[in-house]
């Protein structure tokens, strides 16, 4: 078997977002990158990239910083998204890379699901899913 094309990290997988509180599926639909892919490597790019240009310059990196670049990171693993019946603040919100950002800051529980979708390699196998065995007898 060639390991190389087991896994696909450029698909996409399709996330439906659960309510946290009720562990009940939502209806919202995010089509997650693998934290792998060539985009969100992209954007880790160039997040090492001012990194080390300000401690070049001998600057300290916040914690605001920090905490923006890994929402970033998380928002690049979403390459789309449809909310179904739902509605953020009161509309439907148009994808864009800001407006994930966004939601990845205000929803933790949205921010959690995205970032457990893009980092489990199982979610980008290029090999069928084998159904659960039945229980004999």
């Amino acid at each position: 078997m060639d390991i190389a094309a087991r896994f696909d990290y450029e698909r996409h997988f399709p996330l439906e977002l659960v309510f946290p509180d009720s562990e009940k599926k939502s209806g919202i639909v995010f089509q997650i990158r693998s934290a792998s892919s060539g985009e969100a490597k992209k954007v880790v790019r160039k997040h090492l990239d001012k990194v080390t240009e300000r401690r070049q310059r001998g600057k300290l990196i916040k914690g605001d910083m920090a905490l923006q670049q890994e929402l970033e990171k998380a928002a690049s693993y979403i390459a789309s998204w449809d909310w179904g019946d739902h509605t953020y603040k009161g509309e439907k919100p148009e994808f864009s890379f800001r407006k994930a950002v966004e939601i990845l800051d205000e929803q933790d529980w949205v921010y959690e699901q995205v970032m457990e979708a893009a980092n489990k390699v199982a979610n980008f196998t290029c090999e069928p899913r084998k159904p659960a065995s039945k229980p004999s007898g």
